[in-house]
């Protein structure tokens, strides 16, 4: 199975249905050896339907078209390659534009404890910590090279308005949105709110 992942964690998507893939084929040879009507093949019964349930949340949940949902099916039955054109998502956890200059920043994780900042889609230079990103008020301004750039957010309001009802009735989460806001970096990949998901929704 695949492993649990950490708050804003880089959602390594393709990575992560490959691992379910790679479980389901191991458990699929393991239950063709197994005695028939044993207690082993039984647990391994339920052990293919746990991964193929947790293989077809992701696909549902994370991968919006439905002709790369079917690719990936298609992979999983067939032991052939696996499709193309699944990338990770790497959520920002500040992004800004400068009203001096007009450049764009994005602030990314690297690692656990490095950020990567990138100018006008170039990288600028890697910094560690991100206690600046942990405001949970109104949007932040983050200063590079004595430019101040503001945040600003890329989600659309519907994904806003979504995410808030969401977060406001306790309804099911806003699937439709899922991709845009973990991009967006206002959501983590169990669909809790991150610090500039808090901002977003403040200001």
């Amino acid at each position: 199975m695949a492993r649990r992942r950490t708050k804003d964690e880089v959602l390594p998507l393709r990575e992560e249905l490959e691992s379910l893939v790679h479980a389901y084929h191991h458990l699929q040879n393991e239950h063709k050896n197994a005695s028939p009507e044993s207690s082993v093949r039984r647990r391994m019964e339920d052990d293919l339907l746990q991964v193929r349930e947790r293989f077809e949340r992701t696909l549902s949940e994370w991968v919006p078209d439905e002709g790369l949902q079917e690719a990936w099916r298609v992979h999983l039955e067939s032991y052939g390659p696996a499709p193309a054109g699944l990338v990770a998502i790497r959520p920002v956890a500040f992004r800004g534009v400068s009203e001096e200059s007009g450049s764009t920043v994005e602030v990314r994780r690297r690692s656990d404890d490095e950020l990567e900042v990138w100018v006008d889609g170039s990288l600028l230079e890697r910094i560690e910590g991100e206690k600046d990103f942990q405001v949970t008020g109104r949007p932040v301004r983050f200063r590079v090279d004595n430019f101040e750039f503001r945040e600003t957010f890329a989600a659309s309001p519907e994904a806003l308005a979504a995410l808030r009802d969401f977060l406001e009735d306790s309804a099911s989460p806003p699937w439709d949105y899922a991709r845009e806001l973990l991009a967006d970096g206002l959501i983590d990949s169990h669909f809790a709110l991150t610090p500039r998901g808090r901002r977003a929704l403040n200001g």
